[in-house]
């Protein structure tokens, strides 16, 4: 009974997060219409949850790098690969989102699955089996399906949120180097390293002056989208299995155009929702055959 109990608890911490989550292209679009680019809020976005995730990550375990012989703190390369796929997957969904429909953008972010699929042989020397190719196939076709519902609009955004995608799975791919860090203290790392890594951009920019509005917007993206969910997003990690986490996390996509259409009424085109099916069925499709292996 405290075994289900526990997997109880932990779905609704999974869909608490997938929730609080799926408000990002409602928020980008708020703040964007207000002024600020696609980089200052993705600038804001990252320090304000790094500077709220910091105690979570200040613990005995917080151990990123490694010591020089003069002494000195050396982060190890798989740390900065990590904020660097971190600050470019961040500021490239971000943009896309003030560029192009929020459906569009997450939608597209979630090909990150099929990226490592045809990275792995190349990064992992790891083949794919037929099937794990049939689904490749299958979201390739979604992918294509939206762009086809676009040409009326810049392919610029989609484009962003394609390469949001590749710096995901580069980032997944990254942190197998991680393996033995703490998660809280490597989000911390990205977090405020994306923030650093920005600065001077959104400085030469001239976008660091945000109005009132905006600035509370942006704490409640950094605090409330971000920050908050990720905490329990590990929580719920530690009661539910992999491969139910990824099911319950897709949540946030099917969540996005609704709050998207809400607070800014935008609203995707019918050809965005008919490729994401497609997209969505070849992930949950991997995800099934994963959960059949584990049994």
């Amino acid at each position: 009974m405290t075994d289900r109990h526990d997997a109880r608890r932990g779905i609704l911490l999974l869909v608490a997060a997938s929730t609080l989550w799926s408000l990002n292209g409602a928020l980008i679009k708020l703040v964007n219409n207000e002024g600020p680019s696609g980089v200052t809020i993705a600038f804001y976005r990252s320090a304000f949850a790094g500077v709220l995730l910091i105690p979570l990550g200040w613990n005995g375990r917080f151990s990123l790098g490694s010591r020089a012989d003069s002494g000195a703190w050396k982060p190890s390369l798989a740390v900065v690969a990590c904020v660097l796929c971190f600050t470019l997957m961040t500021a490239c969904f971000v943009i896309a989102n003030t560029m192009t429909h929020s459906a569009n953008a997450i939608i597209l972010q979630y090909t990150s699955t099929f990226w490592i699929f045809g990275l792995s042989p190349l990064l992992l020397k790891e083949r794919s089996s037929t099937r794990d190719l049939k689904c490749l196939a299958l979201s390739m076709l979604g992918i294509g399906v939206i762009f086809a519902g676009n040409t009326h609009a810049s392919p610029g955004g989609l484009i962003f949120a394609l390469l949001a995608g590749l710096f995901y799975a580069l980032l997944t791919l990254s942190l197998r180097g991680l393996r033995g860090a703490d998660a809280a203290a490597i989000t911390v790392a990205n977090s405020l390293g994306s923030a650093l890594l920005l600065l001077p951009i959104v400085i030469y920019m001239g976008g660091l002056d945000v109005s009132r509005r905006c600035l509370v917007l942006l704490v409640v993206m950094g605090v409330v989208q971000f920050g908050i969910p990720y905490y329990l997003y590990s929580l719920g990690l530690r009661r539910v299995p992999a491969y139910q986490a990824a099911l319950i996390t897709l949540l946030e996509p099917l969540l996005v155009p609704v709050w998207a259409y809400f607070a800014v009424g935008d609203v995707p085109p019918a050809m965005t929702m008919i490729g994401g099916a497609f997209v969505f069925a070849a992930f949950a499709w991997i995800v099934t055959r994963a959960a059949i292996r584990s049994s």
